[in-house]
């Protein structure tokens, strides 16, 4: 049996005596193909192209949307095959540009077809491949098809970066958004995800709550969401509308997106280091830490222990500042402080009048929630008995029934555990409201006798900014308190001092009334 013997290489295109190519297509993207020259277009021109020109096309390829101006896998994998095909000599394309336009990487593989006897020909932009000229102008059209496309790059990062110095978001809406373009503006508006999701950040900010549980609550209420995308979401200031991106640098800008929550809330979320995670046991001796900020220098105070004296210090993280104190001082400080909250008995009253009605809103946000967990019980409801009814009719085997089952009769018990709570919130108001007065009445024996993370509550409740202590004058400073606890402050103030200044009128006005007493007609009748 005689051996296949190889073809000799040609190196002129004239001399090829069978034409037989490999037909290439392809366009960028879906927009492209409308407003340009579509995929059936460039076949039916190629096809034409071959017939007059005696070219016998063996093969197709490409066909898709793939950019060119870099090497997809569908380029290399024809370019691969082509060269490996002893009957292919030529590639044959509606113009230059569809077949690559990255410039200097599109003449190497043209030379490298080439020295394999394989010719890239343009049914639209006639050249001759033979002749040094007709190179010259292929290698050309590479590169200005490389140039057009750095341009077009050129003119669409300015449209993007203008357009986010505007405040306007173009790309994807980040996960509770709704993206909408009005013209050429673009509009971002909170969707029920966004409703949902809301909460995270109420969560964190004022209950301190970590990651993992917020996230197991989220699902309950129908989002389900990973812990690491959660915590990315946590410190994404596009929330607070603001828009950082990589194309303005460094600059921060006000977005024209809805706000899902305030700057106040997202800036006390930045301030909560553990970001889901508990802190150790060894570090329940400084429940202040970083939580009180140096009135000097602004920096934060953090914990220390001198294991010779067997005692705990707090001092400042700014070098040279040199403010260092004991923990015992600073925590009794702290107690005497909290302890200015405390609302007099005689004010009791009218305080519950004001927490009911705030409990009354408290109440509307929990019956959201409610309609939440129900509505996700009644679709996990509707899924479980048709996976009886699947598997009744024989649609699907015991072990993928068992593990079904199992999976959404686990969510059932979730969502009735939710539901229990929510009810038991929107049921007990009085008890409520109860443990709100008597927990403003005793703030700093509640600090004082809590753990770690009952103190922290606490502290981040009352300041949810921290707060600043003078080392100078050895106490603190309440500049950022919460406002209901700085009404509570300002009610127990404004009580006592109208109580001394009562009592030291009565004291002014006894010596005349014992002078009066004097003048009783009847001196007798005293004992």
């Amino acid at each position: 049996m005689k051996k296949k013997t190889k073809q000799a290489k040609v190196t002129k295109f004239s001399e090829l005596e069978n034409k037989v190519a490999a037909l290439w297509t392809r366009v960028s993207t879906e927009r492209q193909e409308e407003n340009n020259c579509s995929l059936e277009t460039q076949e039916r021109i190629c096809r034409e192209y071959a017939a007059n020109h005696g070219i016998t096309i063996k093969k197709q390829y490409g066909g898709t949307h793939e950019s060119a101006k870099t090497e997809g896998l569908l380029y290399r994998k024809m370019i691969a095959e082509v060269a490996a095909d002893r009957d292919i000599n030529v590639i044959l394309v509606y113009s230059f540009d569809r077949f690559s336009r990255a410039g200097h990487e599109a003449i190497m593989t043209k030379a490298y077809l080439k020295s394999r006897g394989v010719f890239v020909i343009s049914a639209t932009q006639p050249t001759d491949p033979d002749s040094c000229a007709g190179e010259f102008m292929e290698n050309i059209l590479f590169l200005f098809n490389q140039f057009e496309n750095s341009l077009r790059r050129d003119k669409a990062v300015t449209g993007m970066t203008a357009c986010l110095k505007r405040g306007e978001w173009y790309g994807q809406a980040p996960l509770g958004y709704d993206h909408k373009k009005n013209g050429k503006t673009h509009v971002l508006t909170v969707n029920e995800a966004g409703r949902i999701l809301k909460k995270a950040f109420l969560w964190k900010a004022n209950e301190g709550m970590g990651d993992v549980e917020i996230v197991e609550r989220l699902a309950l209420e129908g989002l389900k969401i990973d812990r690491k995308h959660l915590n990315k979401i946590l410190h994404n200031p596009f929330y607070c509308g603001k828009i950082t991106h990589n194309l303005l640098g460094d600059e921060i800008v006000e977005g024209n997106q809805e706000k899902l929550i305030d700057e106040a809330t997202f800036n006390k979320i930045q301030g909560i280091t553990h970001a889901g995670y508990e802190h150790q046991e060894e570090t329940e001796p400084f429940p202040l830490k970083r939580h009180i900020r140096c009135s000097d220098c602004g920096g934060y105070l953090t914990g220390y222990t001198v294991k010779s004296r067997g005692k705990d210090y707090y001092k400042c993280n700014k070098k040279g500042c040199k403010s260092n104190h004991s923990t015992e001082r600073l925590h009794q400080l702290y107690c005497a402080l909290l302890n200015t909250y405390s609302i007099p008995k005689q004010l009791v009253p009218i305080l519950t009048k004001v927490l009911h009605k705030v409990f009354r809103e408290y109440n509307q946000e929990r019956s959201d929630t409610r309609t939440l967990l129900l509505k996700n019980k009644s679709e996990t409801e509707k899924k479980l008995t048709a996976l009886k009814v699947r598997f009744g009719m024989g649609e699907i085997d015991r072990d993928i029934y068992s593990a079904t089952f199992e999976h959404l009769n686990a969510k059932l018990t979730q969502i009735d555990k939710a539901l229990k709570e929510a009810d038991r919130d929107l049921s007990n108001e009085q008890k409520y409201i109860g443990d709100v007065i008597a927990m403003s009445c005793k703030l700093g024996t509640l600090w004082q006798e809590g753990d770690f993370r009952t103190r922290q509550k606490l502290q981040n409740l009352v300041y949810p900014d921290g707060i600043l202590f003078d080392k100078h004058l050895g106490c603190y400073r309440t500049e950022n308190e919460n406002e209901v606890f700085r009404i509570f402050r300002s009610i127990s103030t404004s009580y006592k001092l109208e109580k001394e200044k009562a009592t030291s009128e009565k004291s002014h006005l006894s010596p005349c009334v014992g002078m009066r007493r004097l003048e009783r007609p009847t001196p007798t009748s005293r004992t």
